[in-house]
This record gives structure tokens, sequence and C-alpha cells, in this order.
């Protein structure tokens, strides 16, 4: 129990440095493409030699990439590599397809954003939910729906869930976990619903709708819903080393397949390419799948996420405003999946990470391209001797928190400095002066030692993205 507060605070400092960046403006030169082509080689290359990124990543200036490489394995088994081309799963990502889809039926006049369940779904069986829930509610996750990745789900073969139709008895009849327009909450529930409201309202199932109206006219020929007894060709698989809590890390990371969806919905579990998703932004921004209007309709924060007060969610889509410009996108996450799309309509840049990894892989990577795209400083770290950096090893205690504290533990491993936030979860720190580091997978969290008069190291503060924690460090025990 002593390490449950400091594990929780560092679990928000990492949520909020993977899913957030720095949003102040500085006066830094901004980077030629050259320069984030360099920079952003080196970045890869080095968390492809550690083994923490397997995937393909793009960026495209005005829809032309200029970088665009593959790295890694798309089937350790068979020792084949991930190409650009290669098939990466999507997983929430193709809620951005759903919340197009839909905007796409409203421009035709058979919906409108206010309408609510039942106006389309006369049968919904939960009729508290049909009559209150908008159709804005669900694309903007205020609905007070949760999720349908629930022990009905966990209990029953995942070969049952193929159509839209059959994760609806999944949720239906569950009550609203609040009111809806209350607050934001990530609903893939409403996501299911917009599935179904699609097919009522089109005519046509989910899948042939996206297809024929969204992933036709882009030219997304390597794009649809990923389905388990299907053999898709150039599919990654993908690989995870996460386990359920009290078990150890596998020495190596495991097909995903045994945990992973049958079939892919509206709420995720499709797969696509670097190249498709491109193409997909271009075609989204270059108004070819809806109008002016419309596209900015999808694409303008409705509501403050949890995550700060410069970002907000769209229909399907994140808003948030990154270093003065603003960028669009939707990312996507499970064991073996992640990744990434960001749009920068100001400045015409696209970034695509996919990944066959554990996230964060593509998010970390698309945070720091997108940190290069926009002129945000990337930390550089120096080289310190082992006398220096063996200072700073010992025991910190949090200055507040509740009884008993948690403890860090900071230690010199080699010529590298690491700390312990629980026996599960070390990071590695690089030094940026004497006394300041980052940490190097999730660089925007910085830690700053604190000296007394004497060059004695007294404790430690940690920040992160607006988060502060301040520490003091244990005095040893006497050794009479």
């Amino acid at each position: 129990m002593k390490r449950i507060f400091l594990v929780a605070i560092f679990a928000i400092f990492i949520a909020v440095s993977i899913l957030a960046q720095s949003t102040e403006v500085n006066a830094n030169r901004k980077m030629s493409d050259a320069e984030i082509v360099e920079n952003l080689t080196a970045y890869i290359e080095k968390r492809v030699a550690a083994d923490k990124f397997s995937g393909a990543v793009l960026v495209a200036k005005d829809g032309v990439p200029i970088f665009k490489k593959a790295y890694g394995l798309a089937s350790i088994g068979y020792n084949i590599p991930n190409r650009t081309d290669t098939k990466f799963n999507l997983g929430s990502m193709n809620k951005m397809f759903t919340a197009v889809a839909v905007a796409q039926l409203a421009e035709q006049g058979k919906l409108s954003f206010s309408d609510t369940i039942g106006k389309h779904l006369a049968d919904y069986s939960n009729k508290v939910v049909a009559d209150k829930v908008t159709i804005h509610h669900l694309l903007t996750h205020t609905s007070g729906l949760g999720d349908y990745f629930n022990s009905k789900f966990e209990d029953s073969s995942r070969a049952k869930f193929k159509t839209v139709q059959d994760h609806l008895p999944l949720f239906v009849n569950e009550s609203l976990k609040f009111e809806p327009g209350a607050k934001w909450q990530y609903s893939n529930a409403g996501f299911m619903v917009l599935g179904a409201i699609i097919e009522k309202v089109s005519g046509q199932n989910y899948f042939d709708d996206v297809r024929e109206h969204i992933y036709k006219p882009a030219g997304m020929m390597n794009t649809d819903a990923y389905e388990m007894d299907s053999d898709t060709p150039n599919l990654a698989t993908g690989y995870t080393n996460r386990v359920p809590k009290g078990m150890p890390t596998p020495a190596q990371r495991k097909s995903n397949i045994f945990i992973h969806v049958f079939k892919g919905s509206p709420a995720g579990g499709g797969y696509s390419t670097v190249e498709d998703l491109l193409r997909f932004a271009t075609a989204l921004l270059g108004h070819k799948l809806l109008s002016s209007k419309s596209t900015d309709i999808i694409l303008t924060g409705k509501t403050n996420t949890p995550r700060g007060e410069n970002e907000k969610y769209a229909y399907g889509f994140f808003e948030e405003i990154v270093n003065g410009q603003r960028q669009v996108g939707h990312g996507g996450a499970f064991s073996g999946i992640n990744a990434e799309l960001r749009m920068y309509p100001s400045n015409g840049y696209t970034v695509v990470v996919m990944s066959n990894y554990d996230p964060p892989a593509a998010t970390l990577v698309a945070n720091r391209v997108g940190k290069l795209v926009v002129g945000i400083p990337v930390p550089v770290a120096i080289k310190l001797d082992a006398a220096t950096l063996q200072k700073f090893a010992g025991k910190y205690e949090a200055d507040e928190g509740p009884t008993p504290r948690g403890t860090f533990e900071v230690t010199l491993e080699g010529r590298e400095i690491w700390v312990a936030t629980s026996p599960r979860s070390k990071h590695k720190l690089l030094p940026m002066s004497e006394t300041e580091f980052f940490d190097e997978d999730f660089e925007d969290i910085w830690f700053k030692f604190g000296k007394d008069a004497k060059g004695n190291v007294t404790g430690l503060e940690m920040n992160g993205n607006g988060h502060k924690l301040t520490m003091h460090k244990l005095a040893l025990p006497s050794s009479n």
C-alpha cells in the first residue's frame, strides 16, 4: 500500500504526457523539413534499437510525404518485416469513419445531430436512453452510455459478435451513468449505437456504407474491418507483453490474437495503412467526403476533455491547440495495437504512426513528430560522469499525500539513472544539466534534483504538463 499514492500520481503524469503536448508558444525557429526528418529518424532508430517500436511512420506536407518508413517485424514467427504498405489494426480510429458517415447522412437530410436515438431506432429497448440521448451526445462522448467491453462480453465467446446488432444486448438495458450532456466520458457503446443508426437510416450494412462512401472515394483500398476468421493479406500481427496484475512480465511479446475482437465495429477494430490514412486525411480536408461546412462541424471541438483546456472532443475527432496551432485527429490503442492520425490544417502537415506493439509505442513517436512540425523544442541529453550521477541515488518521499506516503527509488546502473515508482515500473532518466533530467520515454516529464549549500542532494521535483510533485530525499540508515 505504501507506493499506491505515488504510482497513481506517476500514472497521471504519464497519461498526460502520452495524450497531450506542451501548448506554450515559444520563439524557437521552425525546423525545415530536412531537419524534421533528421531528428525523427534518429529518435525512431533509437527506439527501434531498444525494441520499443515496431510499425510504420509517415509524415506529409501538403499531402506529399517527406518521411515514410517501416520498422520491425509484421510476423516474428515468419520473420516478415513491416513495410509502408503493411496493414495495421486501428483500435478506436474507426470512430473517425463513423462520424464522417453520420455527417454524410446529415448532409443528405436523412438525420439531424439533435435527433434522439428513439427517432431512428424505434425498437431500442431502453426507452429512457432512447428518449434522452441524441446523436450529438453519442458523437461527443457525452451520452452517459458506457462500454460494451464488460463482464457480459468477457463471459461470452467473441465469435458471437460479428454485426452491430450483435453488440447491443451487451449494454442496451444498462442505466445511464450520468445525465446526457452533463460531462464527457469516453464511450465505445455510444459509437456502436451510431453504427445501428447508420444502418437504419442508410438502409445499408454499416461496413458496406463506409466502404462505399468513405474508403472508395478516398482511394483507401487497403482499409476495412478486421475479421479474425479472414486471412487478410499483408496484415501485421499484434504483439503484446501486457499481462494480468500479479503475473510476471513475459520474456517476449505474445500474439494478441486470443484477446482481439472477432470483427471490427463502428467503435473500432478496423485495419489500414499509413498511406491509406494519408489518403483519408487528404480527402477529408479537401472536402471530398463532406462539404466545407460539414467538415468544420465534425472537426470543431464541442466539449472539454479531462486532458486540459486546450483539448476538446468534436464529432469523432479530438481537436487540440498545440503551440498555437490546431491539431485534429484520433488514436487507437489495445494490447498489441497503437495508431495515431494527426492533421495540422494551419501548416499542412499530416502525421500517421501505426504500430503492432502495445501503446504507447505509436503515440510517443507521434508526440515527437508533432512537436517537430509545430516548433516545440525537444529535450537534448548530455553526458554526466558516474560520480556525479551517484549522488542522486537513494529513496525519495513525497512531501504531500496520504499516510503512509509512498517513495520513489533512484538507482545508478552503470552510467544510467533509473527511477522506480513501483516494483514493476522503472523509468530511465536522461540528464539535461547537472541537476535536471527527463524521462527517456515520456520526455514531457522532467525531474529536477535539489541540493543544499554543501552540494548534497536533498530532494527532487517532478514536473509534467502542468502537474508538479515535490519530494525529499530520505536519509540513509546509520551503519554503526
